[in-house]
């Protein structure tokens, strides 16, 4: 009986941890679009080997794999406009509190998912929005009105000095 396809199955998956190590991520957490697609085509190449595949040839297509998309993140890194047109921009949904209908509907994104990504940044009234926009990375960003923001500690600082001074002594 042949019992290669164990050895085989342990060098896979450690072989396959430390090529992923190499793209530098530690998780799944945040992937960007070429980390998925590499993921995509990682995931059918490992197995390449159990099916009596070279296991070598594999490896080496996964290093080139790698490589290739640490050039491509170097030149991300490096030069904004191939970063714009590889990520893409953040399209702004919300401007000087007017929803923009064409940019909800270049994103496809409905009234109730807007609402929703509002809900989990703990605004519940579209209204009390200066400012949205959905980053590259699918992330909603957010600019309450400015009667919306919330104190900060500087402002209760200099309320409670204000009403301090204004006490009788």
């Amino acid at each position: 009986m042949h019992y290669d396809w164990i050895w085989k199955a342990i060098l896979i998956i450690t072989a396959g941890s430390l090529l992923l190590r190499l793209t530098g991520r530690t998780s799944i957490g945040k992937l960007t679009i070429v980390d998925v697609l590499l993921m995509l085509i990682l995931g059918p190449l490992f197995i390449r080997p159990v099916e009596n595949e070279n296991i070598w040839t594999t490896f080496g297509t996964a290093i080139i794999l790698i490589l290739t998309l640490r050039i491509i993140r170097a030149l991300l890194m490096r030069y904004a406009p191939i970063r714009a047109l590889w990520i893409g921009k953040p399209i702004s949904i919300i401007v000087n509190g007017e929803l923009k209908l064409g940019a909800m509907k270049s994103l496809n994104l409905s009234d109730e998912e807007l609402n929703a990504q509002l809900r989990t940044a703990g605004i519940f009234d579209r209204d009390d929005v200066e400012y949205a926009a959905i980053e590259a990375g699918g992330q909603l960003t957010i600019k309450p009105k400015p009667h919306k923001v919330p104190a900060t500690k500087q402002d209760i600082e200099q309320l409670k000095q204000f009403i301090e001074s204004r006490l009788p002594r």
